[in-house]
């Protein structure tokens, strides 16, 4: 009976496995993957309701403001976003893409409160109503934030997955948990963080999410470095 190939030995042979190169890209646990996809979904959730307290002195709380700016709009981006993270899970680079995204994603957050104003009241000054104007500010204000962050779902699910079998399994887990967490964003946020100053809290999750993204970013690259070294020992001892 023939025996498979070791892994070391795939990589002396320049062709390591479908799993073991899948592997290399990212040596996260599930649970931080699992971890990340939380942090994101309550974000998500958080930005959605802040962007009702946002746009409110602007063109007033309506069902028009609410339902179909706000939450058009985090649906569109949302979607653009699972899109964009199940193309960017194919590259081999993912790990450091999407810590990057949420360090984009962190920044624009933490810029967000200098120019509420000058957007919101910009709809105006060129004609349009509350409808359309809210529209509009909601997708230029939360619209980029929302779609980096929705790249992270498709992303952990890959991450996750190394037999096509557990795909299933992997998705129910990512979108079980990420939702959890995006209901205990929207409790603690309508809670309790609407009372506070609106635009420090927002200010306050770009910080995390800098950090967040930072951590991801930096594993990713030291991970790199060491596979690289790996894989010059191995040349070496050939």
């Amino acid at each position: 009976m023939r025996q498979q190939p070791s892994r070391k030995a795939e990589w002396a042979n320049g062709r390591p496995s479908a799993v073991s190169s899948g592997q290399s890209n990212c040596k996260l646990r599930a649970v931080e993957i699992i971890l990340i996809a939380c942090i994101c979904g309550w974000f998500v959730m958080e930005l959605e309701i802040l962007a009702v307290r946002v746009l409110a002195p602007y063109f007033g709380s309506a069902v028009y403001v609410v339902t179909g700016s706000v939450i058009g709009v985090f649906l569109l981006s949302l979607s653009a976003g699972y899109m964009l993270g199940g193309w960017l899970s194919k590259k081999a680079n993912s790990q450091r893409m999407l810590g990057t995204n949420l360090m984009a994603a962190g920044a624009w957050l933490c810029v967000m409160p200098f120019f509420i104003e000058p957007v919101c009241d910009g709809m105006f000054i060129v004609g349009l109503d509350e409808k359309w104007g809210s529209l509009l500010s909601a997708l230029v204000l939360f619209g980029v934030p929302t779609l980096l962050l929705g790249t992270v779902s498709p992303t952990a699910v890959r991450w996750l997955t190394t037999r096509a079998s557990d795909s299933g399994l992997n998705a129910g887990l990512v979108l079980a948990f990420s939702t959890v967490a995006s209901f205990a964003g929207c409790v603690a946020t309508a809670f309790y963080l609407v009372l506070l100053s609106i635009r420090h809290t927002i200010c306050a999750s770009g910080v995390a999410l800098l950090a967040v993204g930072g951590v991801i970013f930096l594993q990713a690259v030291f991970q790199n470095r060491r596979n690289i070294s790996s894989k010059v020992e191995i040349s070496r001892g050939q």
